[in-house]
């Protein structure tokens, strides 16, 4: 008989102990729901302009890194060198779907892959890149406790 009842006190014990866990962490999704709706819509698009602002930012700022990163190679006239770029100029901002509830915002933007050749690598930084290729990239940002992420 003692037995049987071990068996019941640790099987309530497990269900409450899931229980109390479980409570928490729906507190938590519920939490993060409130705070994505708590903004206004009109809140939340400002929001997106200025965080679209400084991504563009962002990228503009990679494409300098990889510009002083490139691996230079020997080319017909001098030097060659191909590096990433952005068409900064023209991107789309997307409208935000699910913005009364959980917002998701779309940025499309070209990326380049851009080749600069010349005499020396002074010469070939002066000139005008060509652009090799060119691949369409759509991102998608999300927003989370009052701002948006990526």
């Amino acid at each position: 008989m003692m037995r049987g009842m071990r068996a019941i006190f640790v099987c309530a014990g497990v269900a409450v102990l899931t229980a109390a866990v479980s409570v928490p962490a729906m507190a938590k999704k519920q939490k993060a729901a409130e705070a994505a709706t708590s903004s206004s819509p009109e809140e939340v698009k400002t929001k997106f302009k200025t965080f679209c602002d400084s991504w563009i930012e962002k990228l503009r700022e990679r494409e300098r890194n990889n510009i002083s990163r490139i691996e230079w190679k020997p080319g017909g006239t001098g030097v060659v060198g191909e590096y990433v770029g952005y068409d900064t100029q023209n991107f789309t901002v997307g409208d935000i779907s699910n913005v009364e509830t959980k917002p998701v915002g779309r940025v499309v933007y070209m990326e380049l892959k851009m080749r600069l050749s010349g005499n020396s690598q002074v010469d070939a930084l002066a000139q005008k890149p060509e652009i090799v290729e060119r691949t369409e990239v759509t991102e998608l940002f999300r927003y989370e406790r009052g701002s948006w992420v990526y």
